[in-house]
């Protein structure tokens, strides 16, 4: 009688659980998505047929392999944030003598800004991540304890006028590759060095 009972209940709890799982995965896969746009507010296309250079700070429309200095200009249903990637440069042993050198080569330091120009928008260091040409993907996790620089700070919801700038530093084979920025989930531009 008592193994019966003890069936029934764990039998119960484990369908309740199921059942939950089931209701909680299907009500997220039916969450209303936002709508992303990266692009920038600016027209820069010329007159007359010929390509021009962007003005400093802006992209040219294109937001994948931007140069150092280019702007990634993200838009969504809470505000805009305007990324900036302004340099590159490279260490191939510790930054500090207590740190740890580099396990795949070379540490890649990115410099980096970020602001909230519209509405409100979050920031984070681990938002980005940087690809390989071999498609080898790093996070930037190994690289934050390196000591080559001040880390880029990270907030949420944070509203129109807040600004974070730091260093990005990654633990790369070498520099042959791209730093891209995921928003959503989703890769919404990217540098190359």
């Amino acid at each position: 009688m008592v193994a019966v009972m003890l069936l029934l209940c764990c039998g119960g709890g484990i369908f309740a659980i199921y059942s939950g799982a089931k209701k909680t995965k299907d009500a997220i896969d039916n969450l209303p998505t936002p709508g992303v746009t990266y692009s920038n507010p600016v027209d820069d296309s010329p007159t007359g047929g010929t390509s021009a250079t962007p003005e400093p700070g802006t992209t040219d429309g294109e937001t994948f392999n931007m140069p150092a200095g280019d702007k990634l200009i993200v838009n969504d249903d809470d505000g805009t944030v305007e990324i900036t990637v302004g340099n590159f440069r490279t260490k191939d042993k510790a930054c500090q003598e207590f740190m740890p050198a580099p396990k795949n080569g070379m540490y890649l330091i990115a410099d980096v800004t970020a602001e909230v120009t519209k509405g409100t928008g979050s920031i984070n260091p681990f938002f980005f991540k940087w690809v390989g040409t071999d498609g080898a993907e790093e996070s930037g996790v190994g690289g934050a304890f390196s000591g080559c620089g001040k880390l880029m700070g990270s907030g949420n919801n944070l509203p129109t006028g807040s600004k974070r700038s730091g260093q990005l530093i990654f633990d790369v084979k070498d520099k042959n590759g791209t730093l891209e920025y995921e928003h959503h989930l989703r890769t919404a531009g990217s540098w190359k060095p």
